[in-house]
């Protein structure tokens, strides 16, 4: 890691220590999440326009997300996702925020990203359903969310 990220990172483990002071920890936690539904809602929009989508396959879905945003995110191969008949199943192998040196412990971080989930797919394919089977913040060796689309 470059010394300007390291300088980065460090800056925001300082800001997130703060920020626990001041607002405490379901506040930083809804904070996250709120972003992450953002995010998700960008993600979903900005693939369907890019890739002239009309109508999203669950195989399409999973290609473009890997493609488009996981892996510059995460890194080629950090990600997968499967297709099990109605159920979308996300593996993140890394964490980027872990990566960084930042406590994950707290979970905020996995608001974030299940909301960026929940809300691209829920943008993408209406009522769905969505279950953190395991966590890196547990102390799992990924991260794995099983997501039913319903119909």
């Amino acid at each position: 890691m470059s010394e300007q990220l390291k300088f980065i990172a460090s800056m925001f483990k300082m800001c997130m220590q703060e920020f626990y002071n001041v607002m405490g920890p379901e506040s930083i936690q809804t904070i996250f999440r709120l972003i992450g539904e953002r995010q998700g809602a960008t993600v979903e929009q900005r693939m369907r326009e890019r890739y002239n989508v009309d109508s999203w396959t669950p195989q399409k879905f999973a290609e473009l997300i890997v493609k488009d945003v996981f892996d510059p995110a995460l890194g080629t191969g950090n990600s997968e996702v499967k297709i099990e008949g109605d159920e979308i199943i996300i593996i993140f192998k890394v964490c980027p925020f872990d990566r960084a040196g930042i406590d994950i412990s707290s979970k905020f971080f996995c608001t974030y990203t299940e909301g960026l989930v929940e809300t691209s797919l829920a943008k993408a394919f209406g009522n769905i359903e969505t279950v953190k089977e395991e966590l890196k913040s547990d102390g799992a060796p990924e991260c794995i969310f099983r997501i039913k689309i319903k119909k």
